[in-house]
């Protein structure tokens, strides 16, 4: 069975690295282009893993993946099957339809729930304790195919997005490789979505990486859990009359009703008032600094921290 694979970051390139190891016949692979970023050029994760794995796969590239002539380039390959991992751009039909046997999705969600770009994140700034993978039959509309396969993940309190995309990735290799052998077998059946149960995982915005402490301390845990390792919320301090960027990575509800806001321990530990109860911050960075567990950050500030709200 000959695939084509799409995909770009370094989720993809994980299942990717996963299915070579598999020895699943890969007969070309599908990325975003290279981008300059800050005078330098980022690389998708997905082409420097299948460069370091010597393959003897075409690496493609199109600025948009509706192009014509991409589209008659793909169907030169004949393949009978495209696995898309993230790849980052919407598949249009004359594209899904070339493989013979169709182009399947994994999503990290439990689909219907959170159709769109950033299901992880949706999933913990909701405080959900349930998540998981789905491989969907890729349909015309956004993850609305049918499902041929899920696995349920459960989330603990400490889980971060890092440590749930991990999780996702250990679980979805071999439910993959499953579904693969099923196609082999034609053995696999197709369940169609609920529509009554659709929600949606937008991306995010640069408002959304804002701590507010007029929220509730669960929420903003939440909100630090979904976007802590990269890129980090965050709040602005003024120190020795200076703004400055405060991001947060881990923190901790504590029972301790509080008001929004107030700063209640600099010294020992850093905990902030929220709406309801405090938070305590447990691992930050500074604007320009490196990251720190917040006790190692507090010794070594100059002044007292004030929150610029």
């Amino acid at each position: 069975m000959k695939i084509i694979f799409f995909g770009t970051p370094d989720f993809a390139a994980s299942i990717l690295h996963f299915l070579v190891q598999k020895k699943i016949n890969i007969t070309a692979i599908v990325c975003q282009p290279d981008r300059k970023l800050n005078k330098r050029v980022h690389i998708p994760p997905v082409k420097k893993t299948a460069k370091s794995l010597l393959l003897n796969a075409d690496i493609l590239q199109p600025e948009k993946a509706s192009n014509s002539i991409f589209i008659e380039n793909l169907k030169k390959y004949k393949a009978d099957l495209f696995v898309v991992v993230a790849y980052g751009q919407i598949l249009k039909q004359d594209l899904l339809d070339i493989p013979k046997l169709g182009c399947i999705n994994v999503h990290a969600s439990l689909l219907p729930k959170y159709r769109g770009a950033n299901p992880i994140r949706h999933t913990l700034l909701n405080g959900d304790d349930l998540t998981g993978i789905t491989i969907q039959k890729m349909a015309l509309k956004m993850d609305a195919g049918g499902i041929i396969s899920q696995a349920i993940i459960n989330i603990d309190d400490e889980m971060d997005f890092g440590s749930l995309e991990d999780k996702m990735l250990q679980v979805s290799k071999p439910l993959l490789l499953e579904v693969l052998k099923g196609f082999k077998k034609n053995n696999l059946t197709f369940t169609e979505q609920d529509e009554s149960k659709v929600t949606y995982a937008s991306k995010l915005k640069n408002d959304d990486l804002i701590i507010d402490f007029n929220k509730k301390a669960f929420e903003i845990n939440n909100q630090i859990r979904a976007l802590s390792p990269k890129p980090g919320a965050y709040f602005k301090i003024k120190i020795l009359d200076q703004i400055k960027n405060l991001k947060v990575y881990k923190s901790k509800i504590l029972n301790i009703k509080s008001t929004p806001y107030q700063i209640i321990n600099q010294k020992e530990s850093f905990i902030i008032g929220t709406k309801d109860f405090a938070l305590e911050l447990l691992e930050v960075q500074m604007e320009g600094k490196n990251k720190l567990h917040t006790n190692v950050f507090l010794r070594g500030l100059k002044a007292k921290i004030s929150i610029n709200n």
